[in-house]
């Protein structure tokens, strides 16, 4: 049985950056990696070498699951640490374990170092020894096994299997966001993307009084916690029923453009007090009456920040298929027997304007005291505890 002696991770899209921003990169990926084991009660040593980040941990399983949630990894292997004046006893002694039942084989070499040798004469040599020992057959095209080492000056790593991490950057290099979250699919999954791209996030939900919404919503705000490594996630909900109860029978076919204009004004206020950048939306274009190109621009108008939406171009199955991946699909759909309300949100008129008219949207906000609304529902935010019973 081999005994990994740690994890090796690596990074990609870190390593294009330049020097100063690679560094605190880095850093900053180290931090988060330490930050989650230590949130799964593991005790850990994290260190950076060459183009590698280096983890040593007691529970090798438990420690790759954290990763497997951390930002900013390409991939990540558990490896066996040999030194180089001993690699090749290392091999000839241990290629029965490393090969176990395949039938053939192939060495992948990365070196960096001054050496007298090329990656490619050691995986020969190395390759040699195997097939030397085994008799397996070596293939290069389709292995059932490949043994890896990477060489750092004296220093070898030998794994067998690398692992895909998320990718994208650490999350806490790029500002803070506040994202608008309902108990749907679409806008946990827009958080997660803007996560992926190093943005921590407060999020904001829209609390429509309806209680089967409300707690799809905690459930998903904790699925996101989970997702959330290395960074505080900020939890809110304000009384947006408030504004429905008066729209929903004068705004007509507006009733949705009003409803999210509200939404946008108040994470624009949100995001103004805590320093956040910009707000961030589920909302792909044309997959809904109120997310035509003309409604979404004319929403964008009605907020001073940017509007960020990571799905603008998805359509509805690839978001569900990314939900299910993510592990909020089922959040999202959830019924619930001991609630009697619906999903669906009670305040949507039967018709839906698709070419909103800005100009009936002004005189309609005038006449139903938008303003006087506004500072009602910034005034009701209130921070959310996850741990709260449901």
């Amino acid at each position: 049985m081999l005994m990994w002696d740690g994890i090796l991770v690596a990074y990609g899209e870190i390593a294009i950056k330049s020097s100063s921003i690679r560094r605190s990169y880095v850093r900053k990926l180290m931090k988060n990696i330490t930050l989650g084991l230590r949130s799964e009660g593991l005790k850990c040593n994290v260190k950076h070498k060459w183009s590698r980040i280096i983890v040593d941990v007691d529970d090798i399983e438990k420690a790759m699951s954290v990763l497997s949630r951390i930002f900013g990894i390409s991939y990540y292997s558990p490896y066996i640490y040999i030194e180089l004046s001993k690699l090749e006893d290392f091999m000839f002694q241990n290629c029965d374990i490393l090969l176990g039942d395949a039938k053939s084989f192939a060495v992948r070499v990365r070196r960096s170092g001054q050496h007298d040798f090329s990656s490619r004469d050691l995986e020969v040599k190395l390759g040699s020894i195997i097939k030397g020992k085994t008799g397996l057959k070596v293939s290069l095209e389709s292995p059932d096994r490949t043994v890896y080492v990477e060489v750092r000056n004296n220093d070898c790593y030998i794994y067998l299997w690398r692992r895909d991490g998320l990718r994208g950057i650490p999350l806490g290099v790029s500002g803070r966001v506040v994202c608008l979250v309902s108990g749907g699919i679409d806008s946990p999954v827009a958080a997660w993307y803007m996560m992926k791209r190093g943005c921590p996030l407060t999020i904001l939900h829209a609390d429509i009084n309806n209680p089967l919404k409300f707690k799809n919503f905690i459930n998903i705000a904790r699925r996101i916690s989970y997702w959330h490594l290395g960074e505080d996630l900020h939890v809110y909900t304000y009384d947006h029923y408030k504004w429905l109860e008066h729209i929903h029978d004068k705004g007509e076919k507006y009733v949705c453009m009003l409803c999210k204009i509200m939404m946008y004004a108040v994470a624009n206020k949100l995001a103004e007090k805590l320093g956040a950048w910009a707000i961030v939306t589920g909302e792909s274009l044309g997959q809904v009456a109120s997310q035509t190109s003309r409604n979404l621009m004319i929403l964008d108008s009605y907020s001073n920040l940017p509007v960020i939406r990571p799905l603008i171009s998805y359509d509805k199955e690839e978001i569900v298929s990314m939900a299910k991946k993510l592990g909020f699909y089922d959040y999202a759909i959830a019924r619930d027997s001991s609630v009697s309300s619906s999903i669906d949100c009670w305040a949507r008129p039967r018709r839906v304007t698709t070419m909103a008219d800005p100009n009936v949207i002004s005189k309609l906000l005038l006449e139903l005291d938008f303003n006087y609304f506004l500072n009602e529902c910034v005034t009701s935010i209130k921070p959310v505890d996850l741990n709260v019973s449901l």
